[in-house]
């Protein structure tokens, strides 16, 4: 195994941590500690097989860095050294502050879980993280995983909306969308093991529990779907795809989806907030007077773009998803 992938090359290391060095030089004067999540974070990063056979980084790198406090001066420092270190290193460089003295604090999501368990740090004190409360590992919220589902349906909606187009995909997006359906059958998988009571931070533990999942709508074409996707990660050879056809997957993809993430949601109470919260954010966001969160609209909205049934526009979602993501 290596540094930052299962089965990539110690040359593929080397690059990701020059890639580092050169974010660490250009970020480390302005914050505490930067932290490496994701799946390089956890050492199961994707290594993108080239046509040659050669290898390079695939996964973004998306870093948490501890701060003495955030305001919006800070937000758009960062934000302004996500774009100069994203052009430079050709691969996406997301930026996330988080003020050192609400550590503490932070609340039980898993983006909080994962960062608190599984991360990487690369320059900084090493048990900067110690301060996070210690989450209980079979308590993560469920209603994380609809969240993570309306994120990776999201992606589904981006490619719906391309094939709409009807133009031929070029090479660079294939990959990516090949990339995004991917993406799904992950959260589908993780959402099962969540609900099942089994999940786990590592890909390698996830792959042995997901045969033992309940009875999710589509069991089987999730857990093949699954342990397909874990393989992608480990091994990124997406030049071995070239014939898969995107829309054909997607569709069904889609269809899985619109009695998955239905099903997901009935595995837990469904309110996300208290109700005073729930009034005063749909005063701000949705105008108008309601009790549920206004992500909970959200999913119902997702599936019917997904279905091309819903009277909320793509844009209007695509704001709001933006907000509560």
């Amino acid at each position: 195994m290596a540094k930052y992938t299962i089965k990539g090359s110690e040359e593929l290391d080397a690059r990701i941590d020059d890639d580092l060095e050169q974010i660490r030089s250009a970020v480390a004067p302005h914050c505490d500690a930067g932290i490496l999540l994701g799946g390089y974070g956890r050492g199961e990063g994707t290594p993108f097989i080239k046509a040659d056979g050669s290898q390079e980084p695939f996964n973004d790198y998306d870093m948490i860095v501890i701060v003495s406090t955030v305001n919006n001066v800070v937000k758009a420092r960062f934000q302004r050294l996500e774009q100069e270190l994203t052009e430079a290193i050709g691969l996406r460089v997301d930026l996330c502050p988080y003020a050192r003295h609400r550590l503490p604090g932070c609340e039980f999501s898993l983006l909080n879980y994962e960062m608190k368990y599984s991360h990487m740090v690369i320059w900084g004190e090493d048990t900067i993280l110690d301060a996070m409360p210690n989450y209980r590992h079979q308590a993560i919220p469920l209603s994380e995983g609809s969240r993570l589902l309306m994120n990776r349906g999201k992606l589904l909606l981006d490619i719906k909306r391309r094939l709409a187009t009807a133009k031929p995909f070029t090479e660079e997006e294939r990959v990516r969308f090949i990339k995004f359906i991917s993406k799904v059958l992950l959260a589908f998988g993780d959402c099962a093991l969540l609900a099942a009571g089994s999940y786990d931070i590592s890909y390698e533990t996830k792959k042995t529990r997901i045969s033992k999942i309940g009875n999710p709508p589509d069991r089987d074409f999730i857990i093949a779907g699954y342990m397909c996707a874990i393989d992608l990660k480990e091994w990124g050879d997406y030049h071995a795809l070239q014939t898969l056809d995107i829309e054909e997957q997607v569709k069904k993809t889609i269809d899985v989806f619109c009695r998955f993430l239905p099903w997901y949601r009935r595995q837990y109470d469904m309110r996300e907030c208290s109700i005073p919260k729930a009034i005063a954010l749909n005063a701000v966001w949705n105008k108008r007077f309601s009790m549920r969160h206004p992500r909970e609209a959200l999913y119902d909205a997702l599936t019917e773009l997904l279905q091309d049934q819903s009277t909320m526009s793509h844009e209007r979602f695509y704001e709001l998803q933006r907000r509560f993501s």
